[in-house]
């Protein structure tokens, strides 16, 4: 989220002296690409692992905070929310076997979080969005507690002028709202930094953008959101909205977004990407103290920093977003590759990095001119496709169209090996890591594919929360095993649920697709839907979509039995205020209290609005596929 020592614009002073810094910086920074002062000749690598933490139900854990002051590595940071953490990986001059190195470190940062972890009673897990996030945690006190991603957020709020809105559609449909950034926080990914020469930059960073859609499909990794199915990279739209400041009732204009992959090449200098996002989005946060004058350091024989640039720059979110930076006092620019996704293992990352640094390394000389040659359109199609459909979108790639897996392994895997030789990396290492890419394509075998075809089974066989537990679980397995995502081993189901019932709630088992009616529809309404859904009980909403009451089978009999008017306001018949649980309610909890009442169903409600129901004929189907173990007695629902 940018630098740290961040405060608000709140007067126009503020605002103008940081606008006044940045404008400066960026003049700071195209004196020092005239003047030749970046460092040439050497290219190093870098990443970020961002990761989530789970509770031992898979559910997210709120230890963030304790396990990073436990860890106590510089390496360990924040980030958003407090079941995500991130580790900076130290750079590498690229050569011989800075990969493995790479590797290496990350899996022994990774042990030592664990380890740290352990004593929260946390895992940690890596996943592009992890299946077992619930909408209850999404809310306020899930925010890590530092000061700049209050402010941010409150920003971008102010900014936008209502809430968040997400709407996503994929075999399933996602509408929801938010009053925060903190949907953004749902997303985690493994971030690639290349240094790139001055001189290369317009070349290489437009290469960066067609290679994205190729990438992006064989690595996708978050197709569910919510135990919905979406995107097969369902990040890329997640991040882009959660984050938007346009408001919705001014988009006749064309206005990008503050998470954009672009809208055309680049073609004369870095500096044209840094200064696009000045001119197109608002600053939103200053520098707290005093800020450096980077001109004045220019002319004193000094580098600056550019802090107030690389801030306004780290509230802006290209997919490829250009970085600057100092490494022993000497200036560097660098590419940061955004949209991988963490996950699925270490292995399969790494596979990821090691593709995407031998494409750069590699490009051919013919691409050195695409802003001449290509319509930038032809990119940006090919890398929303990838985020929709994964393995299975078919690219545009010289005029033709290619399935995605065959344009990798017939056209770019021989680019990336090719530069990768010309870099240095040994034998073993390429053939090692690319070959993680061959085989994952040839089996069509991502992240995306093993979750989606896990999920759609599990789903039909147990609904879909405990879907989204039981690939949780898998996933937390198969990573500590190593190995790459095509060799996972499929999620067998069988007529036996696969917890016990005591470990069971409400999320776990309810059904949410459900019939409801209004309470002024007529009785005689209510009365053919049970009919023709064979069904007993009907939740009652009002206009706002609350949910005012439950009309049951027996309701409707007696009515009938009297005589009553068939046509008759279902709020006249309807049972008010029935008996309700959170979806964290356990199940244990949920059928005593059926017991005890007598009452057939519970409706699962979030702020009053319906999100699923438990009934009598679930509780037996589950009681007769599952260990029932302890007696059956009152405890009060858990609450949100």
């Amino acid at each position: 989220m940018g630098e740290h020592h961040t405060k608000p614009l709140r007067t126009r002073e503020e605002r103008n002296r940081f606008c006044r810094s940045v404008l400066r910086d960026i003049t700071a920074l195209e004196t020092m690409l005239r003047e030749g002062r970046f460092e040439r000749g050497i290219q190093r690598i870098g990443a970020e692992q961002e990761l989530c933490l789970i509770q031992p139900d898979f559910s997210p854990a709120m230890t963030g905070p304790e396990v990073l002051a436990g860890i106590g590595a510089d390496a360990y940071t924040s980030e958003l929310a407090r079941y995500n953490l991130e580790i900076n990986l130290p750079p590498k001059e690229l050569g011989e076997n800075s990969f493995q190195e790479m590797h290496r470190e990350l899996e022994q940062l990774l042990a030592r979080g664990q380890e740290v972890a352990d004593q929260w009673n946390s895992r940690i897990i890596l996943a592009g969005i992890l299946p077992t996030i619930e909408r209850r945690h999404l809310q306020p006190k899930y925010m890590t507690p530092a000061q700049r991603y209050q402010l941010l957020s409150e920003k971008m709020l102010e900014v936008r002028g209502e809430d968040f809105k997400i709407q996503l559609e994929g075999v399933d449909e996602l509408i929801a709202s938010l009053d925060s950034v903190l949907f953004e926080a749902c997303n985690t990914s493994f971030q690639l930094h290349l240094q790139i020469d001055p001189a290369d930059f317009v070349a290489q960073y437009n290469w960066a953008q067609l290679i994205a859609g190729p990438v992006l499909a064989i690595a996708a990794n978050s197709p569910l959101l919510l135990g919905r199915e979406l995107w097969m990279e369902t990040r890329i739209a997640l991040f882009k909205q959660s984050l938007d400041t346009r408001n919705p009732k001014h988009q006749l204009r064309d206005k990008a977004p503050r998470v954009n992959f672009g809208n055309d090449w680049i073609h004369h200098s870095v500096a044209d990407l840094f200064k696009d996002n000045i001119a197109r989005f608002p600053m939103l946060l200053g520098i707290a103290g005093e800020d450096e004058d980077a001109l004045d350091l220019l002319s004193k024989g000094q580098i600056p920093k550019l802090r107030s640039l690389q801030l306004h720059n780290g509230t802006t979110y290209t997919w490829n977003r250009p970085c600057y930076g100092l490494s022993q006092g000497v200036p560097h620019l660098r590419i940061e590759c955004r949209y991988l996704p963490a996950g699925p293992s270490v292995l399969d990352e790494m596979a990821n990095f090691v593709f995407w640094v031998g494409l750069m390394k590699g490009m051919p000389e013919s691409y050195r001119n695409l802003k001449d040659t290509l319509d930038f359109r032809v990119a940006k199609a090919n890398f929303m496709r990838a985020a929709h459909t994964g393995m299975a979108t078919s690219l545009e790639w010289e005029g033709k169209l290619w399935s995605a897996p065959n344009l990798v392994m017939e056209v770019l895997l021989p680019i990336a090996e090719a530069g990768l030789a010309a870099s240095g990396i040994t034998s073993d290492s390429i053939a090692h890591y690319l070959g993680v890419i061959y085989d994952r394509c040839e089996r069509q075998r991502s992240g995306s594919r093993w979750m989606v075809q896990n999920f759609q089974r599990l789903r039909k066989a147990y609904g879909r929360g405990m879907a989204s537990s039981l690939i949780t679980e898998a996933m937390a397995e198969q990573q500590a095993g190593g190995l790459p995502v095509h060799f996972w081993d499929d999620i067998h189901s069988t007529r036996i649920y696969p917890r016990p019932f005591r470990e069971l709630y409400a999320k776990d088992t309810m059904s949410t697709d459900l019939f409801t009616v209004k309470e002024e529809d007529p009785v005689i309404l209510t009365e053919r839907i049970m009919h023709w859904r064979n069904i007993r009980h009907l939740p009652v909403e009002n206009a706002q979509g609350e949910l005012v009451g439950i009309l049951t089978h027996s309701n409707l009999t007696e009515w009938s039995e009297q005589g009553r008017d068939p046509f008759a306001m279902v709020r006249e018949i309807m049972v008010r205020e029935p008996v309700c649980a959170a979806p964290n309610a356990r199940m244990e909890t949920i059928r005593s209290v059926m017991n005890e009442k007598c009452i057939g169903c519970v409706p699962i409600i979030v702020h009053q609005h319906l999100v699923g129901m438990i009934t009598d004929t679930d509780i037996k189907r589950l009681e007769e596929s599952t260990e029932v173990v302890g007696p059956q007695r009152s405890a009060p629902f858990e609450e949100l």
